[in-house]
C-alpha cells in the first residue's frame, strides 16, 4: 500500500498563531516546525510499522519548505517547494492507498477554529451551495481517483467540519479551540502517541473508508469577504458574476475545480 500525507502547519499540536508557522524565522517558529516535523514522523512511522510500504509526503504549508526533511523515514518520498498547479495534490494518483490530511485548519468564516481559512481569509467557497475547506477540496480530489481519506489532524472544530463530508475518517484532535486565535492544547508528546496509534488503525480498517463522491459537472461559488476583489474577478473566462457580489463557475472534475480556486485565490492575493 502506498500512503499519500497532505502535511500543513495550522492544525499541529500548541499552534495558536499565524506569526508562529509564517514570516522571518523566530523561536517559536522553529518550535511549532519541530513539532510539525515530529507530527509527520509519527505517522509516518505507525503506517510503516502498520504495513504500508511507501509513504508520500507532501509539504503543503506556505513556502513549502517547512519539514526538517531529514528526520522523516528513509522509505518517505517528500514533496517540497513554492507553489505548484497542482499543490496539495502532486503525483497524488489512483496507486495510492489512502490519503492523510496532517494539521488541517477550518474553513474561511469559521467563528471558532484555529486560523481558518481556506487558501485565502479573503475568499469563502462552496460546492453545491455546501461551505468547503481546503481538507474537503482535497479529500474530494482523492476521490475522484478512488483514495480515501483515511485520517485527518487538527482542532477539534476541524475535525468537526470534516465529518461532516468525511464521516468514516478517523480523526485526531490536537487541541480545542476557544475562538480563532486560542486554544486548549494536548501536551506536543501525546498527540504524536495519537497520531501513530490512529495511523495504525486507519491503515488496517482502510477497506472500511470510503472516498468521498461528487458528480459532475459541479458547482463552486466563489464569495469574496471584500466586494470590492470582485473587480479581480470578472474578466475570468466562465466565471459567472452573481447580483450578490459572489461568482459561480461550473467544473467538469475536482481538478479542474481547484485550478479555479488556486488561480483566484493567488489572482485576489496579488498586490497591485
Amino acid at each position: 500500500m502506498k500512503l499519500y500525507i497532505v502535511a500543513d502547519m495550522e492544525g499541529v499540536a500548541g499552534v495558536v498563531s499565524s506569526d508562529e508557522i509564517g514570516g522571518p524565522p523566530t523561536w517559536d517558529f522553529e518550535q511549532a516546525r519541530r513539532q510539525f516535523t515530529s507530527e509527520v514522523v509519527a505517522v509516518c512511522q505507525g503506517a510503516l510499522e502498520a504495513g504500508v510500504e511507501e509513504v508520500y509526503v507532501n509539504d503543503f504549508h506556505g513556502n513549502g519548505r517547512n519539514l526538517m526533511y531529514d528526520q522523516l523515514p528513509s522509505q518517505t518520498m517528500i514533496i517540497r517547494g513554492g507553489f505548484r498547479r497542482t499543490s496539495g495534490f502532486d503525483l497524488l494518483d489512483r496507486s495510492f492507498g489512502g490519503l492523510v490530511l496532517l494539521g488541517a485548519h477550518a474553513r474561511s468564516g469559521s467563528a471558532i477554529g484555529l486560523i481558518p481559512h481556506t487558501y485565502s481569509n479573503k475568499l469563502q467557497f462552496e460546492i453545491f451551495g455546501q461551505p468547503v475547506g481546503e481538507f474537503d477540496l482535497l479529500a474530494l480530489i482523492a476521490g475522484e481517483m478512488k483514495v480515501p481519506t483515511i485520517l485527518i489532524s487538527g482542532d477539534d472544530k476541524t475535525v468537526e467540519q470534516a465529518s461532516t463530508n468525511l464521516p468514516s475518517t478517523i480523526g485526531v484532535v490536537t487541541k480545542w479551540a476557544l475562538g480563532t486565535r486560542g486554544a486548549m492544547c494536548i501536551h506536543p508528546g501525546q498527540v504524536l502517541v495519537l497520531l501513530k496509534e490512529e495511523i495504525a488503525r486507519a491503515v488496517k480498517n482502510v477497506a472500511s473508508i470510503e472516498p468521498p463522491a461528487i458528480t459532475p459537472p459541479i458547482n463552486l461559488t466563489i464569495k469574496p469577504t471584500d466586494l470590492s476583489i470582485g473587480e479581480n474577478l470578472n474578466w475570468i473566462p466562465r466565471l459567472k458574476a452573481l447580483p450578490n457580489g459572489s461568482f459561480e463557475f461550473v467544473g467538469e472534475s475536482m481538478v479542474e475545480i481547484a485550478n479555479m480556486i488556486y488561480g483566484v485565490t493567488l489572482l485576489t492575493s496579488a498586490k497591485a
